[in-house]
């Protein structure tokens, strides 16, 4: 049975699920050292899939590049919903954020071989794994947090979003992009590989930091737990290289339901999602394309 993939995903606290941008996405310009490129150039906001609140712990999906090469930087879109002080839901206190204000967090870049057709093995526990690791790698980012809400312009249904001048718009989480540089591990690539963004939450990740930790009991919470991996659209936004599984993300959570195949190929795992279930990741609750993929733009030296 073909389940619809959810159409909100929020920081904790709420219901977890994937919110659409209202901004206009626009196609990146092209270079002939990118090799992969789903990025929606000054979104504002991004649709985006929260790891605390979705129980996720990695989050990726399968690329071909237009080459193999050796690998300079990978970029990749998170978007930010956590404020400095208060509630991006304005309640029980507005956001507040001084601007350029951040918080740090380490995040884990992983890229693993791609295995051979992984959506023709049955949805059964073991099925729809990566191949072995590649590289991984870990950086700390300062993240910054989201602005402050903007209670004149920004009313009604999105009392306690940020205004977004350039883009003439409230949101109620801040794009941002995140450079992993290899440049020095001097790795090629192969042409289709499958990569994970990883990072810790209070209660998902490899680690966790757990509920004892001091901004865990503020009205603002943790940082990290309304921190997200940016979305975009597939085949909208994919301007260079290309998806050879268009609706199949790759990832690791430990909700069941939340996979297309309600858990049948495991849960808390990461793999395709999922292996021989209809694709679920339609954009507007639909079962085909635009699909949501994360925004990520690979490039060569």
């Amino acid at each position: 049975m073909r389940r619809l993939r959810r159409s909100l995903a929020i920081p904790i606290g709420l219901a977890a699920a994937i919110i659409p941008a209202t901004s206009v996405f626009a196609a990146s310009a092209t270079t002939s050292n990118v090799l992969y490129n789903s990025m929606v150039p000054s979104p504002g906001n991004l649709p985006s899939e929260s790891f605390e609140a979705s129980a996720v712990a990695q989050l990726g999906n399968e690329i071909t590049l237009t080459r193999s090469a050796k690998v300079a930087t990978v970029v990749v879109a998170m978007d930010s919903w956590g404020c400095q002080s208060g509630s991006w839901t304005n309640s029980p206190a507005p956001c507040s954020t001084t601007p350029g204000s951040t918080f740090s967090e380490p995040i884990t870049l992983n890229i693993f071989r791609a295995p051979a057709n992984p959506n023709t093995q049955p949805d059964t526990v073991g099925s729809g794994l990566p191949g072995t690791v590649i590289l991984s790698v870990t950086k700390t980012f300062a993240i910054p947090y989201r602005p402050s809400a903007n209670n004149t312009k920004c009313i009604g249904d999105e009392a306690g979003y940020w205004f977004d001048s350039k883009n003439g718009e409230c949101f109620p989480g801040l794009a941002t992009n995140i450079t992993f540089n290899l440049s020095s591990l001097h790795v090629t690539l192969p042409k289709t590989f499958v990569d994970g963004i990883a990072y810790n939450t209070s209660d998902y990740g490899a680690a966790p930091y757990g509920d004892a930790t001091s901004c865990h009991s503020t009205t603002e919470g943790c940082g990290y737990d309304s921190l997200n991996v940016g979305l975009s659209y597939d085949p909208d936004n994919l301007n260079v290289g290309s998806n050879p599984y268009p609706g199949y993300v790759w990832w690791n959570t430990s909700t069941a339901s939340d996979y297309c195949d309600s858990g049948a190929a495991g849960s808390g795992t990461f793999r395709i999602d999922s292996p021989s279930t209809p694709a679920c990741w339609g954009v507007y609750n639909e079962p085909d394309a635009p699909w949501y993929q994360p925004a990520v733009e690979v490039t060569t030296s």
